[in-house]
């Protein structure tokens, strides 16, 4: 099933829209620039369960009369929507929303907000009834939990976790001394092991949809990693996905490609996109200290551009950095012309593979610089099928169903291959890759050193 929610005039947004396919249980980050939008859009999630959200943590006078929030799903049953009331200056619906959407998503807010902090309140006046539990030994080890944290923190120091069922709450504490039964409540353990606890007990429910804003507060580098790659597994072993938001590097560096997405403004509408690690960090981040950059596709490009220009004088200081794919290379680019995250346009440079030569897309945009072949690895694919000087020893085995793959296979086993009495190098490659087209090469060099240089 897939849920959608759509923001319409809420705040500075005039226009969200955001999709989440619950079948496939997995993480979704979105990151993105502080007043983007990201903790009204997890406002507006949350409202579907909790429907006075917005007066309870939002500034008032955020809502107009155009204002809506709409709920969508791809059952066939009828969109659930909000809309402005101004009998309580906030959005309202009449529908009935059903029990089984109310449970399908649950959402954790920051500080004061969040679910974790009304449990703190309760864990305070449950005391007595744990303590009476726990003198008489009344308790289960939760083995699954002590797990979860101690992957994430390292060593075993959750080893004495404990769990107590009170009506139809869990709550944990850490035993420090069997004999007189001293312990810790969880609301005792640092911000960050509260949090995990809580985050477990989410996946534990099984609710189809955790969302989390600013996921990495109270979570060191370390941790926020590791916590990553425990995500992944118990939205497989819970068949839940989760949603959060982020704006840590070190938790965004972690992310596989179909996990991240970048949420940007276009003037007032705030669009949803999928990118790469390297295209957030560039945006979120800057680079400082360089007085040109390069943007290419990869960095196999990226590996082949520095080697070319490794002996040459260049008078600027440059960076190469790869994007990933040459839309979002040319993307960043204009971006670039008003956003300024690499200074003046004209010190960018987009180098892209030939194969992107004469696209519809690239019409009009200056400042680019295609490679003499398609790409990289293909030419060395078609190198080691058609020509009868290729120089690297052969078989070699490799693998895939497309040439693409093939190709992509054929350069890793290369590095791994032989030749002269010692591994192939990527200098190697490089050097036979002039071979196949000398002039062309030699084009490419001088455009990029061109531009990495003084005009003569």
């Amino acid at each position: 099933m897939k849920f959608t929610v759509t923001l319409k005039e809420v705040q500075h947004i005039s226009n969200l829209t955001v999709e989440v396919d619950l079948t496939k249980n997995k993480i979704i980050c979105i990151a993105g620039k502080n007043s983007v939008g990201k903790t009204t859009l997890v406002r507006a999630i949350r409202n579907l369960s909790i429907n006075n959200t917005f007066q309870e943590t939002a500034a008032p006078y955020i809502f107009n009369r155009d204002s809506s929030i709409t709920y969508s799903f791809d059952d066939g049953r009828e969109p659930i929507v909000f809309s402005y009331s101004k009998f309580v200056n906030s959005i309202d619906t009449k529908q009935n929303i059903p029990s089984d959407i109310r449970g399908l998503i649950t959402v954790e807010l920051p500080i004061p907000h969040g679910e974790r902090f009304n449990h703190f309140q309760r864990l305070a006046g449950m005391d007595e009834q744990l303590r009476a539990r726990i003198s008489v030994g009344d308790y289960n080890t939760p083995n699954d939990l002590i797990i979860f944290l101690n992957s994430i923190y390292g060593g075993n120091r959750f080893d004495s976790l404990k769990e107590i069922l009170i009506g139809r709450e869990l709550y944990y504490f850490i035993i420090k001394d069997d004999e007189q039964r001293y312990y810790i409540r969880e609301d005792y353990l640092s911000s960050g092991e509260y949090f995990l606890i809580n985050l477990y007990k989410q996946f534990r429910k099984r609710t189809k949809l955790i969302v989390v804003d600013e996921i990495d507060i109270s979570l060191d580098a370390s941790a926020q990693v590791k916590l990553v790659e425990m995500l992944r597994k118990y939205c497989h072993q819970y068949q839940v996905n989760i949603l959060f938001t982020t704006h840590s590097l070190a938790l965004i560096k972690t992310l596989l490609e179909e996990e991240l997405y970048y949420a940007e403004a276009e003037e007032l509408e705030v669009k949803i996109f999928q990118r790469s690690y390297n295209y957030i960090k560039s945006i979120m981040y800057g680079f400082k200290g360089w007085d040109r950059y390069i943007l290419t596709e990869d960095v196999c490009l990226q590996d082949y551009i520095e080697y070319l220009v490794s002996n040459e004088t260049c008078f600027y200081k440059f960076q190469v950095i790869y994007i990933g794919g040459a839309t979002q290379v040319i993307d960043l680019k204009n971006r670039n012309i008003e956003m300024n995250y690499f200074g003046e346009q004209q010190h960018v440079l987009a180098v892209l593979d030939g194969d992107q030569v004469g696209k519809g897309y690239l019409s009009d945009i200056d400042n680019v610089v295609f490679l003499p072949f398609d790409n990289i690895e293909m030419e060395i694919f078609r190198a080691y099928n058609e020509s009868p000087d290729f120089p690297f020893l052969k078989p070699i085995e490799f693998h895939g169903g497309s040439d693409p793959k093939r190709a992509k296979s054929l350069f890793k086993m290369l590095l791994r291959t032989q030749y002269d009495g010692r591994n192939i190098t990527f200098g190697d490659i490089y050097s036979y890759l002039e071979t196949r087209s000398e002039d062309g090469v030699r084009l490419f060099k001088n455009e990029i050193l061109t531009f990495l240089n003084v005009p003569k």
